[in-house]
C-alpha cells in the first residue's frame, strides 16, 4: 500500500477525487497507474510503519445510480412546458407609452 498526493482531479478505486483531500492510501497497483497517468505522487516515506500499517487502502466502488424517488412525479416533470398556455394565462403585449 503506498500513500498517494493528487496533482489534478482522478478517479481513484472508482470514485472521483480531488488534490485538496491531501493524502490517500491507495492499493500499489492502483498508485501505479497514478503515476504513470502523471496525476499522483507518492507521499508514502512522510509517513511512519505504524501509520503505513494501520492505514487502510480505498476500497474500489462502483454503485449504479438509483433510480427517482417517485417515477411518476419524473415522468411528469418532464412533460412540463408541452401544453399550450390557455387564454388568461397567454403572455400580454407590453403597455407603450407615448
Amino acid at each position: 500500500m503506498k500513500f498517494i498526493k493528487l496533482l489534478s482531479s482522478a478517479y481513484v478505486a472508482g470514485s472521483l477525487r480531488h488534490p485538496h483531500e491531501g493524502a490517500i492510501p491507495v492499493a500499489d497497483d492502483e498508485a501505479e497507474r497514478l503515476f504513470e497517468n502523471g496525476t499522483a505522487e507518492d507521499v508514502t516515506d512522510g509517513f511512519s510503519a505504524d501509520q503505513i500499517d494501520e492505514a487502510q487502502a480505498e476500497p474500489i466502488t462502483a454503485v449504479a445510480p438509483a433510480p427517482p424517488v417517485n417515477a411518476e412525479a419524473a415522468a411528469e416533470q418532464s412533460q412540463a412546458g408541452t401544453e399550450k398556455p390557455t387564454k388568461t394565462q397567454a403572455a400580454k403585449p407590453a403597455s407603450t407609452k407615448e
